[in-house]
């Protein structure tokens, strides 16, 4: 099953190599459980603090304890009857800054894709041009070439072992986002 996941994700994109389906944007609909209102959606960006809270929670590597507090202290300071559209327009203003983190994961993998394609494509001329050699007797050059096939053959098998690693940033990113909407999604009334 997790194969065919892979498969279908690469027909849809040949430049994604995860296993991952390539979802462009995290929809706020699907990680916060109240409906934010268009006519809120980044007026986040005009208040200070909320932005300023949004990018400190957007931009976590690991959702921890301090981040708890931090999440606590913000909601104590505000009114009970602000508190849902305070806690909308925060949440609006995390979605979004980590959709923007997230599109830039993504094109760095796209980006490495393209590269071990291009690495893949000299491969291919290289074998294709030894293959040519096996005819004429010049060993010399043979052996350079036969060098130069052993050194991209080389780069790429340990570029594609970091491709996994690669492709987990953009999941580590969303269990991060959840985490955090998870525990500010508590203080709501």
């Amino acid at each position: 099953m997790l194969l065919s996941l892979a498969a279908e994700a690469r027909q849809q994109d040949l430049e994604w190599p995860c296993v991952q389906v390539l979802v462009p944007e995290i929809v706020a609909a699907v990680v916060w459980p109240q409906v934010i209102d268009e006519s809120i959606s980044g007026t986040w960006r005009q208040n200070e603090s909320l932005a300023t809270m949004a990018a400190k929670l957007s931009d976590l590597d690991e959702f921890a304890e301090s981040e708890r507090q931090l999440i606590a202290e913000f909601v104590a300071a505000v009114p009970l009857d602000a508190r849902t559209d305070t806690l909308n327009r925060l949440a609006d203003g995390i979605v979004s800054l980590a959709n923007r983190r997230r599109m830039q994961y993504i094109a760095g993998i796209k980006r490495y894709t393209r590269q071990q394609i291009s690495i893949a494509s000299q491969i291919e001329a290289t074998l294709n041009r030894l293959a040519e050699m096996e005819a004429q007797a010049d060993s010399e050059q043979q052996a350079e070439i036969e060098e130069t096939l052993h050194w991209h053959q080389r780069v790429y098998d340990q570029r594609e072992h970091a491709i996994q690693s690669l492709c987990e940033r953009p999941v580590e990113l969303e269990e991060n986002l959840s985490a955090v909407l998870r525990e500010l999604a508590q203080y709501l009334p």
